[in-house]
């Protein structure tokens, strides 16, 4: 008689990992599996449902992008768990690194050094400059290009509005944020920056996403809060 192994419930799932926050219906890297991240605690779990031979070694492999990415540190013992040292979860912040870490090539270069991209509507680039003052740490934004241009403080006052409708940052002044826990987040400024420069496209992406998430959720039988 052959013994087969059963998928374990999602409601099982969902009581043991927590709350899910983010869901990629589509791994373009590894065969087409929906991987969903998981928020309990401080703990954010990658997990999938898919019983494909590899699929562990493929969310292995997304945590330890993912700690590439937002400088994470990764749970002792585990191949899917991780935590910020910060101790907050930064859940906004978390959904477009769930979906940098599956969706895009794994062998991608990870950015490093300053924090900056190009602006989409002029010839500006905008750096992000951390600095700490009064025991937290502020990011400075600033635009830089070619000869004068002068929507230049608008767009790094729309930038600093990405910043805090997608990391849930905190507005110091017109050019400058925090993110809510003040510690210093380089990597996860650098994620985000690329998003908070274009608010409306990144809009249309994520409701894009979100509707390939809700379908994926009914097909499993759960849906998210």
């Amino acid at each position: 008689m052959t013994q087969t192994t059963a998928k374990p419930r999602v409601a099982d799932v969902i009581r043991r990992l927590g709350r899910c926050v983010e869901l990629v219906s589509s791994d373009p890297n590894f065969k087409d599996i929906t991987v969903g991240l998981y928020l309990k605690g401080a703990t954010l779990t990658f997990w999938t449902f898919s019983s494909l031979p590899g699929a562990q070694d493929r969310i292995r492999q997304i945590r330890d992008r993912a700690v590439l990415l937002t400088g994470m540190e990764p749970v002792p013992g585990t191949h899917n768990e991780a935590r910020l040292a910060c101790g907050d979860t930064h859940r906004k912040a978390m959904r477009f690194m769930a979906s940098e870490a599956v969706e895009r090539k794994p062998d991608r270069e990870i950015p490093s050094g300053a924090i900056s991209v190009k602006d989409t509507k002029s010839h500006l680039v905008f750096f992000a400059e951390p600095s700490q003052k009064d025991g937290r740490w502020i990011y400075k934004v600033t635009a830089q290009g070619h000869g004068p241009v002068p929507q230049a403080a608008l767009r790094v006052k729309a930038v600093v509005g990405g910043f805090m409708r997608y990391g849930d940052c905190q507005r110091v002044s017109e050019d400058q944020f925090a993110f809510p826990c003040g510690a210093r987040h380089d990597q996860l400024a650098r994620l985000l920056i690329s998003y908070a420069r274009n608010v409306s496209a990144v809009e249309t992406m994520m409701a894009a996403a979100d509707l390939a998430g809700q379908m994926t959720t009914q097909t499993l039988g759960f849906a998210q809060n």
